[in-house]
């Protein structure tokens, strides 16, 4: 494997050094990702394992076909970030379609934080509540429901070092108890194979008899995608499935408040890079800065103009969390103690919204663990951790939490959260000095395949396209274009910089570069006269009905091939 150091000091992996053009390109990437010709044929019908095989699965549908026989409330409790939204809305939809009413409930991530809580639990204390991507760490809460007779239903994929008591059933493929290998689901996905054994119960028990019309479980998988695009979970296998079905759903514009959302950016395509990009940021916005409830009113709307008037509400949101976010990324920035293998920033001023989505970008921008920290209304400390792939950060909030310095908390292995008093700050970072240990590696880009323009035409990219959606587990192709220099540059928005690349031969293609002004790659892309390669992602962008190749550019290094 050939390795390149960049300009920006990151290394370039070069995964093969074969020539590649449109008859070899794909599986030259699956041989890079180390998939067989099988990844191809990732379909619902050879990926979906029987719900059953999760444990406590079936307790679930059984509880819930009770409640349905005995006419008992419904409650769905859920998180409110897309994968909450989306496995609420799936519920949702699937008891409208069988004419059963429930009711939801999200907490409001500025006044009541994360997952179950007691008041909740207490105000539908007659219903039967099922909690969607949270729960599996409310031990005291689920104690609680157990002491005054209220049953809950958990299914939930966080991690779990421990099987909390009091729920009658806890679904979670993190279960340590649990040996079916689908630790990759998200909640939503968890949530629709519950859906398809309730359903199937259902049928068994001539529920089905009585009603006109069966609810077609196909229709609700442009939420499972949604969610599993958004929680980054890998994309292989079943969530693949989910994902390309779920695709073909939004397409067909079953979801009309979707489809309203869609229609403010007119994308030419709808792919993952839809949802990660636009969908799902405008879905986070609303819990990030106001309520969940404008997205999940928003997924289930049936009524045109309401449909509008909310995503345009989540539009502008969005547009405000934007501004919120680049404020505070700013300073960020300015507080970063360089001496540290970790970033760890404090301000009890900052939007408690929008610290993960800081997190994020300064984890991105300077390859470190970092933890961002703000206060929530009553003065309690607040903090969105983002992780590099050699630490775990749920380990370490475990153990401070252990330690007293953290109050409470949790999440995956590179993304948490928790809370503490302001106090403890400075006891924070003196144990993150000793707790956040990895030998320092720049960033690294594995480059799938060396290009010249010549290679690179719209069937070539058609041909990458195949292995979509990309997404955690299967990246969009990265692709290195050697022998070529900008002949053309301009910055857009004080932000981006627009280029074109030429080659000796007269070929040119478009690129662009993101939030880079300002940067090393600035002064590359505007200031370097010799030959060049340039890292980045092919695509296709359409302008007056008129296809052509876009380059996505991330990285730039000095011409030595």
């Amino acid at each position: 494997m050939k390795s390149i150091k960049s300009f920006l000091g990151s290394v370039w992996n070069i995964k093969t050094q074969e020539k590649i053009d449109e008859s070899n390109v794909v599986d030259i990437l699956l041989k890079n990702r180390g998939y067989s010709r099988n990844f191809m044929n990732s379909t619902m019908r050879n990926s979906m394992p029987d719900p059953y095989s999760f444990i406590d699965m079936e307790k679930a549908v059984e509880r819930i076909y009770e409640a349905i026989a005995n006419k008992q409330p419904i409650a769905i409790l859920g998180d409110y970030d897309v994968d909450g939204i989306s496995s609420i809305c799936i519920f949702l939809k699937f008891f409208e379609d069988i004419g059963i009413d429930c009711v939801y409930t999200i907490p409001n991530r500025l006044d009541e934080g994360y997952g179950l809580n007691i008041s909740n639990i207490e105000k539908y204390k007659d219903h039967l509540i099922i909690a969607v991507d949270c729960g599996s760490s409310s031990v005291e809460e689920l104690t609680y429901a157990r002491r005054n007779n209220v049953d809950v239903i958990v299914i939930d994929h966080h991690t779990m070092s421990c099987i909390p008591g009091g729920a009658i059933a806890i679904v979670n493929p993190h279960r340590p108890d649990e040996k079916e290998d689908f630790r990759h689901l998200c909640a939503a996905g968890l949530v629709f194979m519950c859906v398809v054994g309730l359903n199937r119960l259902l049928n068994q028990r001539n529920f089905y008899e009585n009603i006109e019309t069966i609810p077609q479980l196909t229709n609700y998988l442009d939420l499972v995608a949604l969610a599993t695009v958004c929680d980054v979970v890998e994309l292989k296998g079943l969530n693949r499935a989910f994902v390309i079905n779920g695709l073909k759903i939004i397409q067909a514009k079953k979801n009309l408040g979707l489809s309203e959302l869609l229609a403010l950016k007119k994308p030419s395509e709808i792919s993952s890079e839809t949802i990660a990009f636009f969908i799902g940021p405008n879905l986070n916005a609303g819990g990030r800065l106001e309520t969940a409830d404008i997205g999940v009113k928003l997924l289930t709307t049936s009524d045109c103009t309401e449909a509008k008037q909310l995503a345009l509400e989540l539009f502008n949101l969005n547009k405000k969390r934007q501004e919120i976010e680049s404020l505070m990324v700013d300073e960020s920035i300015s507080m970063i103690d360089e001496n540290l293998n970790f970033i760890c920033v404090f301000n009890p001023n900052w939007h408690v919204g929008v610290i993960g989505i800081v997190a994020g970008r300064l984890k991105e921008k300077f390859n470190k663990p970092t933890i961002v920290i703000c206060c929530d209304k009553n003065g309690v400390g607040k903090a969105s951790c983002r992780s590099i792939g050699n630490v775990d950060i749920s380990k370490i909030v475990k153990k401070g939490i252990e330690k007293g310095i953290i109050d409470s908390g949790g999440g995956h292995a590179l993304a948490a959260g928790f809370s503490l008093s302001t106090d403890n700050i400075p006891s924070l970072k003196d144990f993150l000095k000793t707790e956040i240990k990895y030998n320092y590696k720049p960033k690294t880009f594995n480059v799938d395949a060396i290009v010249g323009l010549p290679q690179v035409s719209l069937d070539f990219v058609r041909k990458t396209e195949e292995l979509a959606p990309f997404g955690q587990g299967n990246p969009s192709p990265i692709f290195v274009i050697s022998d070529v220099w900008v002949s053309c540059a301009k910055i857009l928005k004080e932000q981006h910089i627009s280029v074109v690349l030429s080659d000796d031969f007269g070929n040119t293609l478009r690129g662009i570069a993101f939030r880079c002004v300002g940067t090393t790659l600035e002064d590359a892309l505007l200031n370097t006269k010799n030959t060049l390669q340039v890292l980045g992602e092919l695509g296709i962008s359409v302008w007056n009905n008129t296809r052509s190749v876009n380059f996505l550019i991330r990285d730039v290094a000095e011409n030595c091939c």
